[in-house]
């Protein structure tokens, strides 16, 4: 979110062993500051618990709450952010943020981490025009996996498994970045008492199946564009990455991906969150099944130009699949036939033979006498006069009485206007001697 004016420490300003230099982002519990240790002038990230619904910052940079009435939900906040961050300064892993130190100042906490260069999934996937690659995939994949078998191997889960919360840095790694822990301190009930997520085994289990269908999501993600946040007791429909892949069929990180692998996501998804994998075993199991990528590129990154000649043998009828195609599948082997290179040689395909079409010769013309259309005006034609009829045909014919039209004389306008014209005088007499009755008696 954007700072806002007094709401974040100033550039400049000491904490501990570090100097402020700028604002790096704010959430809505938390400000990120990019920090500068004073011993060595290394550059570190420190992030302050600031939850802005609940605190405000006064003027000698002390964070006090608005509310009576918050101080409880302020205090929960506090207590979870300082346990998650004493919770990763225990780990080194490169797939999980790393803290360095942990310390309270101000009325708040504030932790340091090593400041990473990159960007987040989110960003980077919405700044892509097409999906991740079949290697972008499997590096994420597997470092995801990793962080999470670290929290799980200690008794913990994240619970915040989403793109906003996964940073890829410019090694391409992915860093698994804060838990969801004070999200859920501070929005408890403040009627009821707060009790630790992990301290109750079946809802530290529950949030262990909940984050590896996230990861699902993720990857999901990483292809489709969409994000649908993964929430416990929410059922989530993700669409089947066959019906995502038609929008990418030109892209060639469509078209290398393994139908194991997309029939895998789709698998992790389909289930409800309770009968999903529960453990990281379980989940790489989906992904277990090893296939090499269709081959439609050359390692080069060039479409196959050429294809190798085979001797010609006698059709065989395809044999059925061992297994039926699933819809990844389906869509892969759809897919595998664009930009397939130009078509066999002439040497690999069988000669049509093309039928001879008799043509008609002067010879082989049936003799028939020609069509011609009679008409009856060709003897006149030929004729210098035309005929006259004699004398005795003559004394048949009797012409036809003729009978003149009657003449048409014009209408006279006038006629038919003048009994209006007398009418409109008689009104206008009629007024105007009523006129002169009322004005002289």
């Amino acid at each position: 979110m954007p700072a806002i004016a007094g709401q974040t420490l100033l550039p400049g300003e000491r904490l501990c062993d570090f100097e402020i230099v700028q604002v790096i982002g704010l959430t809505s519990f938390g400000v990120l500051y990019l920090g500068r240790q004073l011993q060595d002038g290394s550059t570190v990230a420190i992030k302050e618990y600031m939850p802005s619904s609940l605190a405000i910052r006064t003027r000698d940079g002390r964070v006090e709450v608005t509310d009576p009435a918050h101080v409880q939900a302020f205090e929960r906040g506090l207590q979870a952010f300082l346990a998650e961050a004493l919770t990763l300064s225990q780990f080194e892993q490169p797939n999980l943020l790393r803290v360095s130190a942990v310390w309270e100042d101000n009325g708040t906490a504030y932790r340091s981490m090593p400041y990473l260069t990159g960007t987040t999934l989110l960003a980077w996937r919405t700044g892509l025009a097409e999906p991740a690659s079949q290697a972008q995939m499997e590096a994420l994949l597997e470092g995801l996996l990793e962080a999470l078998r670290t929290l799980f191997q200690a008794g913990l889960a994240h619970g915040q498994v989403e793109p906003l919360n996964i940073y890829i840095g410019e090694d391409g790694q992915a860093v698994l970045m804060d838990f969801d822990a004070v999200h859920q301190a501070v929005q408890s009930d403040p009627d009821k008492p707060y009790v630790d997520a992990y301290a109750d085994p079946a809802r530290v289990e529950a949030m262990m199946s909940t984050d590896l269908r996230a990861v699902a999501a993720v990857l999901h993600f990483a292809i489709s564009g969409d994000w649908a946040p993964v929430r416990p007791g929410q059922a989530v429909r993700y669409p089947p990455l066959s019906d995502v892949l038609l929008r990418f069929k030109d892209s060639a990180s469509a078209l290398e991906y393994r139908p194991e692998f997309l029939a895998a996501i789709d698998a992790a998804l389909a289930q409800p969150v309770q009968d999903g994998p529960g453990t990281i075993t379980e989940f790489r199991a989906l992904f277990a099944a090893d296939s090499s990528p269709v081959p439609l590129l050359e390692p080069g990154g060039t479409v196959e130009k050429k294809r190798a000649k085979r001797p010609r043998r006698e059709p065989i009828p395809p044999a059925p699949p061992a297994y039926p195609l699933s819809s990844s599948e389906s869509v892969l082997a759809l897919l595998a036939n664009f930009e397939r290179g130009p078509a066999p040689s002439a040497e690999d395909v069988e000669p049509f033979q093309v039928p001879e079409v008799p043509t008609l010769t002067e010879e082989a013309e049936p003799t028939l006498p020609p069509l011609r259309i009679v008409n009856p005006f060709d003897d006149l034609e030929s004729r210098d006069s035309l005929p006259t009829l004699s004398v005795d045909e003559q004394s048949d014919y009797e012409p036809l009485p003729y009978t003149p039209m009657p003449s048409i004389r014009p209408r006279n306008p006038w006629k038919q206007r003048l009994p209006v014209i007398a009418a409109m005088a008689a009104v206008l007499i009629a007024t105007i001697g009523a006129l002169a009755w009322q004005l002289f008696g």
